[in-house]
This record gives structure tokens, sequence and C-alpha cells, in this order.
């Protein structure tokens, strides 16, 4: 990719996080509603009707791209024994806290800045680490003021205890989701669970060049204030 492309490429997520971090410019998200609608229907897992926030849906999980989505939405599709209806992949508060304020169920996935950021930029190259951590504190001080009419669940509750993190959900919203999975069927999930020794040792190490380049390229101030939002959301997150 070349420098100018992967210019454009960073610019064009600069303006959807700078309008998805805006809860009251989610109108203006509807190009990218759209642009998801288009991606849902060429998805087997996915229908068009999930694209975008409607009274249609029956619940809504989301959270800053690195932080489960796609394996809690996975996961979460295989407890259920009857259609569900799933708004998933939005990574946009001004999507989320509206099906929030119409009374439709949701599940925000958390992860500590280091691996969400770092997930990120690992699977957008383009993207500087910089500007992710950036995008991490938009996002969530963003969804800050909304967590009492959701549910958060962090990384290591929602790869090891989703089905309590459901139940949760039908405790606090009066919901009937189903909530049993077994530890066979969550591993088919999570690819991590399924890696050799070898291939979890060549993890460890790219994991080590992966964090040390989030703090070359990241200032101390920044991630200080992502970490304390972090922490934040964290003590507010389900427990089970």
């Amino acid at each position: 990719m070349n420098n100018l492309r992967k210019r454009l490429r960073c610019s064009s997520l600069e303006v959807r996080f700078q309008i998805s971090c805006r809860c009251h410019l989610w109108l203006l998200m509807t190009p990218f509603t759209w642009k998801r609608k288009r991606r849902f229907r060429a998805r087997p897992e996915s229908v068009a009707e999930e694209a975008g926030v409607s009274e249609h849906l029956d619940l809504v999980i989301d959270g800053f791209p690195g932080s489960a989505n796609s394996f809690a939405t996975r996961a979460f599709r295989a407890m259920q024994e009857r259609k569900i209806l799933v708004g998933n992949h939005y990574h946009s508060p001004a999507e989320t806290v509206r099906a929030a304020r119409m009374g439709i169920p949701v599940l925000m996935t958390l992860r500590r800045p280091a691996d969400s950021v770092s997930s990120m930029v690992r699977r957008w190259p383009f993207v500087p680490y910089e500007s992710a951590l950036r995008w991490y504190l938009m996002f969530h001080e963003a969804i800050e003021p909304y967590l009492d009419q959701m549910i958060v669940s962090d990384f290591p509750v929602t790869t090891k205890k989703l089905p309590e993190v459901v139940a949760g959900l039908n405790a606090k919203f009066g919901t009937t989701f189903g909530a049993q999975l077994s530890p066979d069927r969550m591993a088919e999930f999570e690819p991590r669970l399924q890696q050799t020794p070898a291939e979890q040792e060549e993890r460890e190490l790219q994991k080590g060049k992966i964090e040390a380049s989030y703090l070359r390229e990241t200032t101390a101030v920044r991630r200080g204030a992502a970490e304390a939002i972090y922490e934040r959301l964290a003590s507010r997150a389900f427990r089970g």
C-alpha cells in the first residue's frame, strides 16, 4: 500500500471516529450504515437488518475494535435457538447510545487500551498507534455517560464467561436470550484456545514486539488518560 493510500484510509477513519464519537451526530453515520449493509449482505452470519439501529433489533453488541466484538457476537448467536437480530460491529457510540435510548439491550465490550489498540493496528497497519489510542479515548469518553443503560463486559469475562454475561443481560433488561454454551463450543469462537504450543510461542513473541511499538509510538500522557478511562469503565463492568 503506497503512502498516499495509507494516509487517505487513515483520514477516512479519522472522519468516521470524529463523527461516531459525538452522539448527537448519529444521523451522519448513515453513509457508514449503508456501507455496513453491503458488507453484511455478503456475510452468511449477518443480515442487512442488523447493520443499522432500528426498533427491530433484539440486542446490540458493540465496542472499540479489538475488544472481542466478533467473539461475543458469534458465541451469542450459538446460544440462541431462535432468530435474534443482533446489531454488531458498529464501533460507534453515536449508534450504540441511540440504541440504548430506544430501549434496545446493549452489550458493550471492553479491553485494555494497549491490547485493543495493538489489535486494531495489527489489523489495519496504515493506522498510527497514536491515532488509534486517541480514538480509543474518544470512543470510551463518549460511552461513559450512558453505562447505566448498558452492560459492560471486560475482555477476560467476555471470552471466558459469556454465558454469565448473557444471563446478566436477561436480568437487567428482562430478556429471555439463551445463555448456555459449553466450553468446547466457546473455544470454537476463540482462535487462541485452538493454537498449538508452537503457535502460542510465536504469538507471544509477536505480542512483545507489538507492545514495544505501542510504547514507543504513543505518548505517556495519552496512555495514562486511556488507562484511566479503562479503569473507570472496568470498575462498572459485569462481574458474574
